[in-house]
């Protein structure tokens, strides 16, 4: 016969708490059930097309303002350039010594139009000219145009400053458009 030895293990014998080895956890304390319905959203990136929208909308604004009056544009670059930096003065051969040694600009304003849009003149003529004047096709005086005659009544279209006198741009009642010289005309009256 064998002999056997029997020995009662109680587990409660080695620690004074009890040792649960299978049992299952009374709760669930899982706490990412919420997170995994956020998981299956997947967000995406804020939409920019409003933002380019207004951004266009701005610039179409800008271009229409500074066409509609382009001083404004002209005014807005002199205030970005640089201090220390100056346009080409258009002036720069026309400095006369001053008295004390240094050189100053002589300025001048340019006239002032005696006529303006759509205002009708009369031509005028030296007593002792021809009866009838010839308008010229361009501004500044290099191509031929039609014949007035002296009494003659005109429509002003347009004016233009030539050599620091103004010309206008006529229109007769025949039909025919040339310029003429500011010292050609007379308002009527």
């Amino acid at each position: 016969m064998n002999p056997t030895f029997t020995m009662s293990l109680n587990p409660g014998s080695f620690s004074p708490w009890p040792l649960f080895f299978a049992k299952d956890a009374d709760q669930d304390l899982d706490f990412d059930d919420g997170l995994d319905d956020m998981d299956d959203l997947d967000p995406k990136p804020p939409s920019r097309r409003p933002l380019v929208l207004i951004l266009l909308l701005l610039v179409v604004a800008s271009v229409g303002y500074f066409m509609m009056d382009p001083g404004a544009f002209s005014s807005l670059t002199s205030m970005i350039t640089a201090p220390g930096s100056k346009a080409p003065d258009s002036d720069a051969g026309s400095n006369i010594p001053g008295t004390d040694g240094t050189n100053t600009a002589v300025t001048s304003q340019p006239p002032v139009p005696s006529f303006q849009e759509g205002q009708l003149v009369m031509v005028m003529a030296k007593p002792s000219g021809p009866s009838s004047l010839k308008l010229t096709g361009d501004a500044q005086g290099k191509q031929p145009g039609p014949s007035v005659k002296t009494g003659e009544l005109l429509t002003i279209l347009d004016g233009a400053l030539v050599n620091n006198a103004w010309i206008y741009l006529v229109h007769t009642k025949s039909g025919a458009s040339g310029w003429i010289g500011q010292h050609q005309l007379k308002a009527q009256s």
